[in-house]
């Protein structure tokens, strides 16, 4: 093999390389890797639950009750199949609503009550006026 040759196939070695560490060092970080489980998924086997596993559903209209400490909020999610118990202490996003999409991040409690770490929540109507009518028609 001649010198440019292997030049080549070294740099090409190298990026390679890189590349491979690169992936790896994302996937190790904290949330770097995560698995989105439906609630139904989740309630069929709970010891799921480990570092990097999420639950989507939406929120139960109704379900929705808020502490007094501003931080800290129970509810219910459902994929239509299954519900799942939830409690949250942390920052409540505003769009955390009735109906609303909610991605939690955490573990089962002893109680049965999921023990959520995080709370991402999607507004169900951001393209709605408050009649209802999309912001399209008027």
């Amino acid at each position: 093999m001649d010198g440019r040759r292997l030049k080549f196939v070294v740099l090409g070695l190298g990026i390679v390389a890189s590349m491979a560490l690169l992936i790896r060092a994302g996937l190790d970080r904290p949330g770097g890797f995560s698995y989105y489980l439906t609630v139904s998924e989740f309630v069929q086997n709970p010891q799921r639950a480990h570092a990097g596993l999420r639950v989507n559903g939406k929120v139960v209209e109704g379900s929705i009750e808020r502490l007094p400490s501003g931080e800290d909020v129970t509810f219910r999610m459902s994929d239509g199949a299954s519900a799942l118990a939830v409690r949250y202490h942390g920052i409540i996003p505003d769009t955390f609503v009735d109906a609303a999409d909610v991605v939690v991040e955490g573990r089962m409690g002893p109680d049965g009550v999921f023990e959520a770490t995080t709370l991402l929540a999607k507004c169900p109507s951001k393209y709605e006026t408050a009649d209802g009518a999309t912001t399209a028609s008027r």
